[in-house]
């Protein structure tokens, strides 16, 4: 069989059971898988929208996750989350506990927003601010339940409430 008649055959399977591992993701939001060519982030978790300019907590269920490493972080409108030095130039302070139904605590993020990372979106209209601290970061396994807790310790009046908790993972870079 010549080479490019196995790889007509393989290709397809592959990219079968790469697309079948997230299909059982359930719960709370959606999970985005961008494809295997995706450089910089492979799966995007959805998890739920967050008020910033109030204080409150929000807690949200989910399982499901394909087999690799996440951070927890804010999608936010770019334009109400940036200053005129490219920082985060909010006062707001939120905390971000998850939990492993089964197993315990694997992640925990508290902090004044304008202590976390930036990460622009290459079409400009978010940002996805994250801790960089590997209290931000967790292994996730696809038969785990997850709890997650999000705080609005201090609120931000200024801020749209359109914004996303959303969990990341890297793409092949």
């Amino acid at each position: 069989m010549s080479t490019y008649r196995s790889l007509a055959l393989v290709l397809p399977l592959v990219m079968v059971v790469a697309c079948a591992q997230h299909d059982s993701y359930a719960g709370d939001g959606r999970l985005i898988d961008n494809g295997i060519t995706a450089a910089e982030t492979r799966y995007v978790a959805e998890v739920g929208r967050v008020d910033l300019a109030h204080s409150g907590t929000a807690k949200f269920e989910f399982s499901g996750l394909p087999r690799t490493y996440f951070v927890v972080g804010l999608q936010m409108p770019a334009r109400a989350a940036l200053g005129a030095d490219g920082r985060l130039r909010t006062g707001a302070d939120v905390s971000f506990e998850i939990v492993r139904v089964d197993y315990g605590m694997v992640a925990v993020v508290t902090a004044p927003l304008r202590e976390w990372t930036l990460s622009n979106r290459p079409h400009g209209d978010a940002a996805f601010a994250y801790l960089r601290r590997s209290q931000s970061y967790f292994d996730a396994f696809p038969e785990a339940h997850y709890r997650l807790t999000v705080t609005v310790n201090v609120p931000d009046p200024s801020l749209p409430p359109d914004s996303w908790v959303v969990l990341e993972s890297a793409g092949w870079k």
